[in-house]
């Protein structure tokens, strides 16, 4: 037990610590490579949860495909493109007061909800019966985010070539 707590310890100090670089890097691509590492990390720890398929699906979905768009994304319109965005102290104080505010009103909701009282199911399903209703029930949905994704690439791709063609 004590590994398993050593083990999410080490994981969630290298998740924030990736998603902190994702936020403060200068440079786009630096940004979304840590952003990378980070989704990395949350799939570590769903293994330490023993949730293997939930990180498997954040590996090949978040890791695999979303951070490789972003990247992909910012090699294409070009460093130069990218939004940046004076540092501001007011809008960081508002921003940690926010994100304070946020997990006061997660800890206190999640206190006063059933769920915290809640046992665990005698059994999880298993593999094959989550890659069924995915394929079925839920095929509708994932192929709908594919193809949003798809749109929010060729997106980003349109008004690159349009910036270029104007200046």
């Amino acid at each position: 037990m004590i590994e398993e707590d050593i083990a999410f310890v080490v994981i969630s100090a290298l998740t924030v610590g990736a998603a902190i670089v994702a936020l403060e890097s200068k440079q786009t691509v630096y940004g979304a490579i840590a952003l990378g590492f980070s989704l990395l990390g949350i799939a570590g720890l769903f293994i330490v949860l023993d949730a293997t398929f939930v990180a498997m699906f954040q590996i090949i979905v978040y890791v695999g495909a979303v951070s490789v768009l972003i990247v992909f994304t910012v090699m294409v319109v070009g460093e130069g493109k990218s939004f940046n965005a004076s540092p501001n102290i007011v809008g960081r104080a508002v921003g940690i007061i926010t994100a304070l505010a946020v997990a006061l009103t997660l800890i206190l909701s999640f206190g006063a909800s059933s769920t915290a009282n809640a046992s665990a199911q005698a059994s999880s399903p298993s593999f094959d019966e989550i890659g069924r209703i995915l394929t079925s029930q839920y095929a509708p949905v994932l192929e709908i985010l594919a193809l949003i994704l798809s749109a929010s690439l060729v997106g980003a791709l349109t008004l690159a070539k349009v910036e270029k063609q104007g200046s």
